[in-house]
């Protein structure tokens, strides 16, 4: 019985706060538009941001990072200064059977990395110069499932690049030209090499500026013998990131010039991005959902003034306050609520094609940097859990909003309100 009068007096309520905020329409829409643009802008961009992230480290790992690298202890990510004298090392062969027994890898596959100028006997161009091993690093990385036409082998003197390196050299495919670059010993030297295709990742990292060789062609080139630049590890879906490194510990503390580096160690400017871009749209929406909030404020304060005779006469025949504020924090509730709603079906709309589909940004963008390594769609994600937190948000703001005036009405004075 307790119960069915709960429910009762609950939809009492919710029918009167309706039949108060509709007695002026023009009002209540003008009302709920900032609350529905609020959510609604707090939906996209929070699902923008999230698809940013999410594709950003996805790109991270892979066509650059892969899960982790084996690299030397001289080396540093913020070193933008490739040296392979610096940073090059040989492999243990204690350290290759470890990762070609362990369960917890799927592939690994060793890069040695320099800078260099591509040149087509017009235009030079500064590039990353990779060299790479075609099967090992076709298992690790997914870089030459982007390549165009698709290639099934890959030797000495052929080369991959990136997709815009080809659009500003403006090369046929077939051509020849040269990458120069500064040998181990410190002299200039130069290799012809012929176009074998075009990597097209959708990393702008990848696609404006790397090329591939072959990592024989690379090692004789620099004069480096059966050094690399590092080995990366692609591990097992099922299996944990820091499982694998406290497995791998004992093998590589042998080898005080080795160390490890982790997608989480390359994504830290993703990171860093990320956060303050949260932050800033955080702040943006903020004060479109205050804006909202004092216009739910000032409609429930006309309220309370076009009804000055009606709450006095309530409050004349024994009304309680707590009905009377329940009466108006319903409103407030009702108005925050109905804006939420809405805004939560226009920012899922928004977001599920964000999620399916996605923005083409690459004719706006172009070669600029966002700080994600993502260049041409920008893809959302789709949370039904951080959209009904974005509506109950909303509707949370309508009960403050509704605080102050609902507590005025029931501290004016009954005589008063009544003259």
């Amino acid at each position: 019985m307790v119960k069915f009068y709960r429910r009762y007096e609950m939809i009492f309520w919710i029918k009167l706060a309706f039949k108060n905020i509709f007695r002026n329409k023009q009002r209540t829409f003008l009302t709920l538009l900032p609350i529905i643009f609020g959510v609604t802008l707090l939906i996209v961009m929070f699902s923008l941001l999230d698809g940013l992230n999410r594709d950003s480290i996805d790109n991270l790992i892979n066509y650059e990072s892969a899960t982790l690298k084996i690299v030397s202890k001289n080396f540093s990510i913020y070193d933008k200064k490739i040296d392979i004298n610096r940073v090059g090392f040989l492999v243990p062969d204690e350290i290759t059977e470890f990762l070609k027994n362990s369960k917890m890898v799927e592939s690994f596959t060793p890069e040695i990395i320099f800078t260099g100028n591509l040149f087509d006997g017009i235009n030079r161009l500064p590039v990353i110069v990779k060299g790479i091993d075609f099967s090992s690093f076709k298992k690790t990385f997914k870089t030459l499932e982007k390549t165009y036409p698709k290639i099934d082998d890959f030797e000495n003197g052929e080369i991959l690049i990136g997709n815009d390196v080809l659009k500003y050299l403006e090369i046929n495919y077939d051509s020849t030209f040269i990458i120069q670059s500064r040998t181990s010993g410190g002299t200039f030297d130069a290799f012809d090499v012929k176009l074998l295709g075009v990597v097209s990742t959708g990393n702008p990292n990848i696609d404006r500026a790397t090329t591939y060789v072959d990592i024989d062609q690379a090692r004789n080139f620099l004069h480096i013998g059966k050094k690399v630049s590092n080995i990366s590890i692609k591990l097992k879906k099922e299996t944990s990131l820091y499982d694998f490194m406290k497995s791998f510990e004992k093998v590589l503390s042998k080898y005080p010039d080795l160390k490890l580096v982790t997608w989480e160690d390359f994504a830290v400017e993703i990171k860093a991005i990320d956060s303050a871009k949260r932050y800033s749209s955080s702040i943006l929406i903020f004060v479109f959902l205050l804006i909202g909030g004092v216009g739910i404020a000032n409609t429930i304060l006309l309220s309370i003034y076009e009804r000055y005779r009606e709450i006095g006469t309530m409050r004349a025949m024994g009304a309680p306050n707590n009905v009377i504020l329940k009466m108006f924090l319903f409103e407030g509730a009702t108005i925050g609520f109905l804006g939420s709603f809405i805004g939560m079906v226009l920012g899922g709309l928004i977001s599920l094609y964000l999620y399916k589909i996605g923005l083409d940004f690459s004719s706006v963008i172009k070669d600029i940097d966002i700080g994600y390594p993502i260049k041409n769609i920008f893809r959302g994600s789709f949370d039904i859990i951080s959209i009904l937190k974005s509506g109950l948000f909303g509707t949370f703001v309508g009960i403050i909003a509704s605080f102050y005036p609902a507590r005025r009405a029931i501290k004016e004075n009954i005589i008063r309100i009544l003259k």
